[in-house]
């Protein structure tokens, strides 16, 4: 939703926005309102008479005060996707949508055209590192062209909203809905395509470096950890063959590129230690996390937190098993953090004591830890030289600072 903020400012509208943990002291909040997008709490005062149209997300209640209050002015509503078309109009679209990967895939793309003089606009759901320096969020971009690269989402169908000219299409994997209906979804998606179409990328030709391949002759090396951004690189390396584009700087570009923040970024290192904080929420993306992390680590001391109860209770099983198989290969660490929680209606249906006794009966000694205080002390206590500390999670914008204040205060607190 910032990321739409950021669009419509730099395309000529006013824009505001709130939200339910607004905080004037956050940096995330003082970078919008640096660009220019005024912020208030999530209580219906940013709604007034004066307002053309109300964005919102699918993650929003029916009851939600900026709603209500939307409806009571009778201020038009339109979705985020809607919304995102109308900016787009008329020009190239390149989308990117998939089960996992369609982050760093966008991102990447976006670098790769930037670097090769085409301009693009981008929209991503997550800050490309080299963009990224206040008050740049880095997880948008508006260029002078007509064209746009998008990261198109799946999880509320919104991604059909959208008729790209060239598409790419990561991976399908079961989340969010069962694999039956995800097939036919991306089935219309590849219909309403009108162009190229990336479908998946199986890794054929090794370079001589772990993290690289080769591709029509040319070796790429990805600077990325872990086997899925290799496949995220060769989707994109794919689409820009058939487009055209001069393969040898595409090259020189992923060299120069910084990753995407939340996926695998390392937060820094502390007595030997790596601490590395990534936004895996499912099990195929925990999974894909940790077999990165163990490549380069003598053990991983893994952290996760739940992004929702109705996630973790259609998850569990595949959760356990990816765990357990972690654990029986590395040892290392399996620490869990309560549900997070932001408020609104939900049936807490599974929580994160079940996952923990669940791993426990599977033989894997798993710990819930109440807060960010325990998981502190526990990771002290456990991780020595040469060892990976592993956070990993969605939504919670304390995850990735936890990560941060880790390295910063490793052992001082105690």
């Amino acid at each position: 939703m910032n990321g739409l903020a950021q669009l419509a400012v730099r395309s000529g509208y006013s824009a505001s926005g709130s939200d339910r943990a607004y905080d004037s002291g956050s940096e995330l909040f003082q970078s919008l309102e640096k660009v220019g997008i005024r912020m208030f709490p999530q209580d219906g005062s940013g709604i007034t008479a004066e307002t053309s149209q109300v964005v919102y997300s699918t993650a929003i209640e029916s009851n939600n005060p900026d709603l209500q209050q939307s409806n009571s002015l009778r201020i038009p509503l339109l979705h985020r996707a809607e919304f995102l078309k109308e900016l787009i109009g008329d020009d190239e679209l390149i989308a990117v949508a998939g089960t996992a990967g369609k982050t760093t895939t966008t991102g990447l793309l976006g670098w790769i055209f930037q670097c090769l003089g085409k301009d693009p606009s981008v929209y991503n759901g997550a800050a490309v590192l080299n963009w990224k320096q206040f008050p740049n969020i880095g997880n948008v971009r508006k260029g002078a062209s007509s064209l746009w690269i998008i990261e198109a989402d799946e999880s509320d169908r919104s991604f059909l909203n959208f008729h790209p000219t060239h598409s790419v299409i990561t991976n399908i994997s079961k989340d969010h809905y069962e694999l039956d209906e995800l097939h036919r979804m991306f089935d219309q998606f590849r219909k309403q395509t009108s162009g190229v179409i990336v479908d998946g990328a199986s890794l054929l030709h090794q370079g001589g470096h772990p993290n690289s391949f080769i591709f029509n002759d040319v070796e790429i090396t990805v600077p990325m950890l872990g086997k899925h951004n290799v496949e995220n690189a060769l989707c994109a390396v794919r689409l820009c063959d058939a487009l055209g584009l001069d393969l040898l700087r595409v090259r020189d570009a992923i060299a120069q590129f910084g990753g995407i923040e939340r996926r695998l970024e390392v937060a820094g290192t502390i007595e030997g230690i790596t601490v590395i904080d990534d936004y895996a929420h499912n099990a195929a993306k925990i999974a894909a996390a940790l077999a990165a992390v163990e490549e380069m680590a003598n053990r991983v001391h893994s952290y996760w937190r739940p992004h929702g109860f109705t996630p973790l209770f259609q998850g569990i099983e595949d959760l356990t098993s990816v765990f357990s198989n972690h654990w029986k290969k590395n040892g290392g660490s399996v620490l869990i953090l309560p549900v997070y929680y932001a408020g609104g209606t939900v049936e807490k249906k599974t929580t994160s004591a079940d996952l923990v006794a669940q791993l426990n009966s599977a033989g894997v000694p798993a710990v819930l830890v109440p807060d960010y205080a325990a998981l502190q002390s526990e990771l002290e206590q456990r991780a020595e030289a040469g060892d990976a500390i592993l956070g990993m999670g969605a939504r919670d914008p304390e995850l990735p600072l936890f990560a941060k204040k880790l390295v910063a205060e490793w052992k001082t607190t105690r």
